[in-house]
């Protein structure tokens, strides 16, 4: 009896730490490709008012490798645009949950990426 609670104990402990390592957090990310600084800041500053202005619960993070984007974090549906020196040069909706964008491949030079989920936008430069 006593090797069977023990076997039980050590099966309960293994799988928590089975659980544990499957559970990563943003910070903890394996970034495929280039990670890319994001810069935050409400759609809305007006609605802020006298009141404390809030931050997202958890930072949206992305990376890219050649012409694919890589989401990072929670969000809602979401917009994303490319501004070129003519303006919006693509735009694309994501749907929540989305975790890969294929960019076009016709697309080349310098960008302001944009992020935008109604709430918080989120740029950032980007090289292609």
């Amino acid at each position: 009896m006593k090797k069977f609670k023990a076997f039980l104990v050590f099966c309960i402990f293994i799988s928590l730490f089975a659980v544990k390592a499957i559970a990563v957090e943003p910070d903890e990310f394996q970034y495929v490709g280039m990670e890319l600084p994001l810069t935050t800041s409400k759609v809305d500053e007006s609605s802020v008012g006298n009141h404390l202005p809030r931050v997202p619960a958890k930072q949206l993070s992305i990376s890219i490798d050649g012409t694919s984007l890589y989401l990072y974090g929670q969000f809602n549906d979401i917009t994303l645009s490319l501004i070129g020196d003519g303006g919006v040069e693509y735009t694309e909706n994501l749907s929540a949950g989305a975790y890969v964008v294929s960019l076009p491949s016709y697309l080349s030079g310098m960008y302001e990426l944009q992020l935008n989920d109604g709430v918080y936008l989120y740029t950032c430069t980007l090289n292609l």
